[in-house]
């Protein structure tokens, strides 16, 4: 399991800090269950375990499971999308450029692992039937959306075309979501590259590209 990052000078060192790190230990922990165990097997035990905690201190920072459901998946959305941001950031260049390195961000290999697409799959199921993890999700792909709405508009006045690129970004958050499910569950039948290259053509076929 990954640790969360403590001070530059070490461990942290005060309250704040040491409250901060014990609560994020939680939440990759409760990240690590839900990866290992699925959203049923997953308990106090499992999390306190993978985060090396007790098991009276989970009781402090979450009041109950759909607590620790909730953060965890905005801890593991919010990492994820901090990545992609990383990779969109280096692409640097052009609007078009940017949206173009999307694909290959949303899929590489520091992304796509295998902890992070098992406790996804967990927490997407979760949503059917949990009104807060639901929610939570929603928020998140408002947010999610907007953006990628934001990217395609900056591409589309850049190479000036006209496109819908609201519709434009539901269709290719509709699509990578589709192909990280697929390839989850059939890595024998896709590849990174082929899902990669999919996505490559979406964007270019929406801007005109192609």
């Amino acid at each position: 399991m990954a640790k969360p990052e403590a001070t530059a000078t070490g461990r942290p060192r005060t309250h704040a800090e040491i409250s901060e790190f014990r609560r994020n230990a939680l939440i990759e922990g409760a990240i690590s269950s839900l990866a290992e165990f699925g959203v049923a097997g997953t308990t106090v035990s499992t999390i306190c375990t993978a985060a090396g905690s007790s098991r009276g201190l989970l009781g402090h920072y979450f009041a109950t499971k759909d607590d620790v459901m909730v953060a965890a998946l905005q801890h593991l959305f919010g990492r994820i999308s901090q990545s992609v941001q990383k990779s969109i950031a280096q692409a640097g260049g052009t609007a078009v450029e940017q949206l173009q390195a999307i694909p290959a961000a949303l899929f590489a290999k520091s992304v796509f692992t295998d902890l992070n697409r098992t406790a996804f799959l967990a927490l997407w199921h979760e949503t059917r039937f949990n009104d807060q993890v639901r929610k939570a999700n929603r928020e998140l792909y408002r947010d999610y959306i907007n953006r990628m709405d934001a990217m395609f508009a900056a591409a589309a006045t850049e190479l000036e075309v006209e496109i819908d690129s609201r519709r434009a970004a539901l269709g290719l958050i509709g699509l990578s979501d589709g192909l990280w499910l697929g390839l989850s569950i059939h890595d024998d039948v896709l590849t990174r590259q082929q899902v990669i290259d999919m996505c490559d053509d979406y964007i270019s076929r929406e801007l005109r590209l192609s």
